[in-house]
C-alpha cells in the first residue's frame, strides 16, 4: 500500500483500527494518526500507527507477490456509485408514488 492509498483509505474509511497490536491506542496517538507533512522540510510520511498496520497486513503475504487490485466490476461500481445510488432513490420515489396513486384510485 502506497502512502497515497493509505491516505485515501483513511479519509474515506477511517483510521485503520482502534486497537493496535493487541493494545488500546491512547488518546494522543489516536488524534495524530494519518499522513504527516513537515511543512518546513516538505517531507510527507505516514504516522507510526499506519506504518505498523501496513507492515502487519502484509506480514503473511508471499515475498514478491503484489497486492491485489480491485477487479473491473468493482472499479466500475465505485466509479458510478453516485449514479447507481441516485437511480435507486428515483426508483424508490417512483414506487412510493405508484403505490400512492393505486391506493388513491
Amino acid at each position: 500500500m502506497t502512502e497515497a492509498d493509505a491516505f485515501f483509505t483513511q479519509t474515506i474509511v477511517g483510521a485503520p483500527m482502534s486497537v493496535l497490536l493487541g493494545r488500546r491506542v491512547s488518546r494522543p496517538v489516536a488524534t495524530g494518526e494519518g499522513l504527516q507533512a513537515a511543512m518546513n522540510a516538505g517531507d510527507v510520511s505516514l504516522s507510526e500507527g499506519w506504518r505498523e498496520w501496513i507492515i502487519n497486513t502484509r506480514a503473511c503475504a508471499p515475498v514478491g507477490q503484489p497486492r491485489l487490485r480491485p477487479g473491473a466490476w468493482r472499479r466500475r461500481l465505485e466509479r458510478h456509485a453516485f449514479w447507481i445510488g441516485s437511480l435507486g432513490l428515483i426508483c424508490l420515489a417512483g414506487s412510493a408514488l405508484a403505490w400512492g396513486f393505486l391506493r388513491w384510485i
